[in-house]
């Protein structure tokens, strides 16, 4: 099986895997604007099921203050990076389902350390921290639960400030 093929595959699965759990999909991209992947955005609803699935034995966020939450699936591919981002309305919580995936964080450039996390270690990144996901050797997948810090603008797809892309974005 190619790349293509394979993350055709495994974004399938974890379709089908999501559905299997009762979760719904309200957003999901695996094409020319993912080149390291692909994402599935869950219904905000589905959020106590979306912590079953996949944050059982973990602290979890808790909504707050009309604050909300929002849970995604991150594919990432075998050497592939996402941008390296930061956001100004949501901080994020990681949980590793498929690895090993190395992830890239700090203040600024100065500050930016890389450590390799394993399937089921979590990670919080605050608002405005810079991260990055890199694929290792094999596909990633991550858990990731967006909470906003804004509830009259919640955080969106284009609140990523990207310092530096792979893909000219």
């Amino acid at each position: 099986m190619d790349s293509m093929q394979m993350k055709q595959w495994l974004y399938e699965r974890t379709l089908a895997e999501l559905r299997g759990f009762g979760l719904e999909a309200v957003e999901a991209q695996s094409n020319a604007n993912t080149p390291w992947g692909a994402y599935i955005r869950i219904r905000e609803e589905s959020l106590p099921h979306f912590y079953a699935a996949y944050w059982r034995g973990v602290e979890v966020p808790e909504p707050s203050a009309g604050l909300r939450l929002d849970p995604k699936i991150l594919l990432v591919a075998p050497g592939a990076r996402l941008s390296l981002q930061y956001h100004h309305r949501r901080g994020e919580h990681w949980r590793v389902l498929d690895g090993p995936v190395k992830i890239i964080l700090g203040d600024n450039a100065d500050t930016l350390r890389e450590r390799v996390y394993v399937e089921g270690e979590v990670l919080r990144i605050p608002c405005g921290k810079w991260h990055r996901l890199v694929g290792l050797d094999s596909w990633g997948r991550v858990a990731e639960i967006w909470e906003h810090t804004d509830p009259a603008n919640p955080s969106s797809e284009e609140d990523i400030v990207r310092v530096e892309d792979d893909f000219g974005r």
